[in-house]
């Protein structure tokens, strides 16, 4: 043991050498991630949850451009298409995505042109029906001829953009707040963009913490080198986001009114009673056009309906599927 011990406290000290040099890069790294440069923190992080959550992350050129998007669940599985909001990207439907990937649906989350790891399209006018032409490129290229299509806001309004144009594309429509219709009840939101304003328009912190504010009933908690790389991604690509505004705020302010009506596909819409951004008032409209929809009004939620109530969102969901008989409907309500 005697002839032992020496190289053993040799290999020792080596270990806590290089133990205490791995730790001073890894703080290093981490620290330069929280001040400097935060896609060395967020970037391994997504991937890590989406990891987690069983999500690939693949990318397909449609018409020359790159689409980037998330895909889960088995292969042969029937297709739920998630389409996210405006601002937003894939990522906001991984939660979504995963619930039902599980449970036996093949689940696919695009970024939208101008949105996320999606470049803006040079040369087109990204109104509701670029929108829904080119997600219905994106499925083309993928090869799934037909899915229930699940959007939420912006993304809603052009799944339901979608249903009215290629009605052959759409088994089913599940409209998470959607926009599109002019609402009942004007809230402040609405008054600012009549106004001409842009109350989603992100130049800063400051921007990025009245969005929040104004978008979730109970705004999730936002680690500080996420929230940077969100403002720095947002401001980066400004330029693009306002043409993209100007060009579909015609189509999310009331271009689905009184078009509706050819949507034959079974539809569920769902929003919060604290929605500030599309109203719940707006609820009765898409209700009185739609003639198979139902509606589903989640108490205290607000514009990101599935972040404020989770489980009240999947609920509606898997209750809308039962109704309209769609396969592997029934769900586990967990998160």
């Amino acid at each position: 043991m005697s002839q032992l011990a020496g190289p053993v406290r040799k290999w020792i000290r080596r270990a806590v050498v290089t133990a205490a040099s791995v730790s001073v890069v890894v703080l290093a790294v981490a620290a330069y991630g929280w001040w400097i440069d935060p896609r060395v923190i967020v970037i391994p992080l997504r991937q890590v949850a989406l990891m987690r959550l069983g999500i690939a992350s693949r990318d397909i050129t449609v018409g020359g451009h790159q689409w980037s998007y998330l895909e889960a669940g088995p292969a042969d599985g029937p297709v739920l298409l998630f389409l996210h909001g405006f601002g937003a990207s894939k990522e906001a439907m991984m939660s979504l995505a995963a619930v039902f990937a599980a449970h036996g649906w093949h689940t696919i989350a695009p970024d939208m042109p101008g949105f996320g790891d999606h470049a803006f399209h040079t040369g087109e006018v990204h109104d509701g029906e670029f929108y829904a032409r080119s997600v219905a490129s994106f499925m083309m290229a993928l090869k799934v001829p037909h899915a229930t299509v699940v959007g939420t806001s912006m993304g809603a309004a052009v799944a339901c953009e979608m249903a009215i144009e290629s009605p052959e594309r759409v088994d089913g429509l599940i409209m998470l707040s959607p926009a599109g219709v002019k609402a009942p009840v004007v809230n402040d939101f609405m008054r600012r963009v009549a106004d001409g304003a842009n109350p989603l328009d992100i130049a800063s912190v400051e921007d990025f913490d009245r969005v929040m504010t104004s978008v979730f009933a109970r705004p999730p908690s936002v680690p500080a080198p996420f929230r940077r790389w969100i403002v720095e991604t947002a401001i980066a690509h400004r330029p693009q986001t306002l043409l993209i505004v100007e060009a579909i705020k015609p189509f999310l302010s009331n271009g689905l009114r009184g078009r509706m009506g050819a949507v034959g596909a079974p539809t569920l819409v769902v929003y919060g009673t604290a929605d500030a951004v599309t109203d719940p008032s707006m609820l009765s409209v898409f209700a009185s056009e739609m003639p198979n929809a139902r509606t589903a009004l989640l108490p205290g939620a607000g514009h990101v309906v599935f972040s404020d109530d989770f489980v009240g969102t999947v609920r509606a969901m898997c209750e809308f599927m039962e109704w309209a008989g769609f396969e592997r409907a029934s769900v586990a309500l967990h998160r």
